[in-house]
C-alpha cells in the first residue's frame, strides 16, 4: 500500500552465491532467469498482463545502459563482461517470455484468507489505492529455502501432503510451490566488510564506494554515525528505499547484542554458570525451543537452560526494538513505581504526522511553516503518501515534538514540580 509504513519481522541474514554460480558476465540468459526469479501471484482471478507489465516490464535500452555506467564507474563492476547475446534476447519494453511462461497462479486457494490476514488493510478494499496505477497489490506466499538448510526434507513432505489434503486434484497439485534457491553454507561477513552494502545496493552506491566501515578511508567514522548520516541524505535515496533501513538497522541491533554479551562474558557471575550452559546439547536446545513456542516450558526443569535464557534475555533488553527490551523498560517502571510511588498523570500522545505541515516539511515539501497556506496542503491521501514514503522524516518530526513537549510541560513547570516521569514508544 503507497500510503501504509513498511515493517519488518525477523532477521536480514546475507549469503554469497556458491562459487560455480557467480556470474561473471551480465545479464544471464533469459533460460537462466527463472532459475533465479520465480514469481507466485494467488487471488481469486489471474492478473492481467497490464497489470504484470507495471512490475515485471524489462526495457532494453535501460539495461544496457545500466551496465555500460555501473562497469565504468562501479568499482564492484568492473570485471563484469556485458554479454551483447544476452542483451538482444531482452524484450524493448515488456516482460520476458521466460518469466511469463514460469509464472505461477495460485486460483481459489483455501488458504489465501489466512495467508493474506495482517494488521495492514487489502489495498483492494481501499478504492483510492485500487484506482491509483502506481498501486500495485503483491501478497507473498510460499515455502522457500536456501540450500535447503532451514527447511529439512520432512517439513517439504509435511507441506506436499498438506496441500494434497487440501486441494485434492493432481491438476492442482502440479503447481508447484517449493523452490531450492543454492547459496553458500556461511553467511556474509557483516564485520568491517564495504563491500556488503555496496554489492547489495548499486542504485544507492553508484560508484562502489561510500559504504560505512571503508578501511581505505583516512578517518574512521563510527558506523551508527554514518548509517543517520546515509539515511538523513540530501536527494532521501537511502532514506526511500525500500529495504535499506532495516537491513542496517539490523546490522546495529547486531552489532548492540554481540557487544553486551562480551559484556557480560567477562562478568564474574557469568563464569560460575558457563560449565553449566556449557552442558547443553542440541536436544536440550530444540526441546525448549519447542516448549516456548507452545508456552509450556518451565525454566525450573532445567537450572542450565533456566541461566541460559536469563543472560538471554538480559543481553535481549539491550537490544533496540527487541522484545526483551520491553521487559526491560517495564522492568524500569515497576521501580520507579516503587521509589516514587504510583504516577499522578497518565498521558498518551499520538502525534497525527499526516495532518501536520511541519511532518511534510521535513518530508521536503516546500513551506513556510511561519506562513502556511491551505491551497499549499495536499489531499489526505498524498499526505499519507508522502509520510509513508519518508520514515526518517516521519521520525524525525516525531522525536522533536515529543522533545518539546517534554521540556515545555513536564521539565517546564506546566503541571508543576515534577519528581520523575516515565515515557517510551509503544511498539
Amino acid at each position: 500500500m503507497a500510503t501504509a509504513q513498511g515493517a519488518l519481522k525477523g532477521n536480514c541474514i546475507t549469503f554469497l552465491q556458491n562459487t560455480p554460480n557467480i556470474v561473471n558476465s551480465l545479464p544471464l540468459k533469459m533460460a537462466d532467469l527463472c532459475d533465479t526469479l520465480k514469481v507466485i501471484f494467488i487471488g481469486a482471478r489471474p492478473p492481467e498482463r497490464i497489470q504484470l507489465k507495471r512490475v515485471l516490464t524489462v526495457r532494453k535500452k535501460k539495461i544496457v545502459e545500466a551496465l555500460r555506467w555501473l562497469k565504468k564507474y562501479n568499482i564492484l563492476y568492473k570485471n563484469i563482461d556485458i554479454n551483447l547475446d544476452n542483451i538482444a534476447q531482452l524484450p524493448e519494453d515488456d516482460i520476458p517470455e521466460s518469466i511469463m511462461t514460469t509464472m505461477e497462479q495460485i486460483l481459489n486457494d483455501k488458504e489465501v484468507p489466512s495467508e493474506r490476514a495482517g494488521y495492514i488493510p487489502d489495498p483492494l478494499s481501499n478504492s483510492t489505492e485500487l484506482n491509483i496505477s502506481e498501486v500495485i497489490p503483491v501478497n507473498n506466499s510460499a515455502v522457500f529455502d536456501v540450500n535447503g538448510s532451514s527447511i529439512s526434507s520432512e517439513e517439504i513432505n509435511n507441506y506436499v501432503l498438506k496441500k494434497i489434503k487440501n486441494d485434492g486434484t493432481n491438476d492442482e497439485m502440479d503447481v508447484e510451490n517449493i523452490y531450492l534457491i543454492p547459496h553458500s553454507s556461511k553467511p556474509v561477513n557483516k564485520y568491517f566488510n564495504p563491500k556488503l552494502l555496496a554489492g547489495l545496493y548499486p542504485t544507492l552506491f553508484c560508484y562502489g564506494l561510500g559504504a560505512p566501515e571503508d578501511q581505505t578511508r583516512p578517518l574512521t567514522i563510527n558506523l551508527r554515525e554514518h548509517i543517520r548520516y546515509l539515511l538523513s541524505h540530501n536527494d532521501r535515496r537511502f532514506e526511500k528505499n525500500h529495504s535499506f533501513i532495516f537491513v542496517v538497522f539490523n546490522l546495529l541491533q547486531r552489532r548492540d547484542a554481540c557487544f553486551h554479551a562480551q559484556l557480560i562474558a567477562t562478568k564474574p557471575y557469568f563464569r560460575s554458570s558457563a560449565q553449566e550452559i556449557h552442558s547443553l546439547n542440541t536436544s536440550d536446545i530444540e526441546a525448549a525451543l519447542k516448549n516456548i513456542s507452545t508456552g509450556t516450558y518451565n525454566k525450573g526443569s532445567n537450572k542450565a537452560l533456566g541461566k541460559l535464557i536469563n543472560h538471554i534475555k538480559t543481553i535481549g533488553g539491550r537490544v533496540m526494538g527487541s522484545a526483551y527490551s520491553r521487559t526491560s523498560l517495564r522492568t524500569h517502571l515497576h521501580a520507579m513505581i516503587f521509589n516514587q510511588s504510583l504516577p499522578n498523570i497518565f498521558l498518551t500522545l499520538n502525534p497525527a504526522d499526516i495532518h501536520s505541515p511541519v511532518a511534510l516539511y521535513f518530508a521536503g515539501v516546500k513551506l513556510d511553516l511561519d506562513n502556511v497556506q491551505a491551497e499549499q496542503l495536499m489531499d489526505a491521501y498524498k499526505c499519507a503518501e508522502i509520510i509513508a514514503s519518508h520514515p526518517v522524516a516521519t521520525a524525525k518530526f516525531f522525536h522533536i515534538l515529543i522533545s518539546n513537549i517534554l521540556d515545555t510541560m513536564i521539565l517546564g513547570g506546566v503541571v508543576g514540580t515534577v519528581k520523575a516521569y516515565f515515557g517510551t514508544v509503544e511498539s
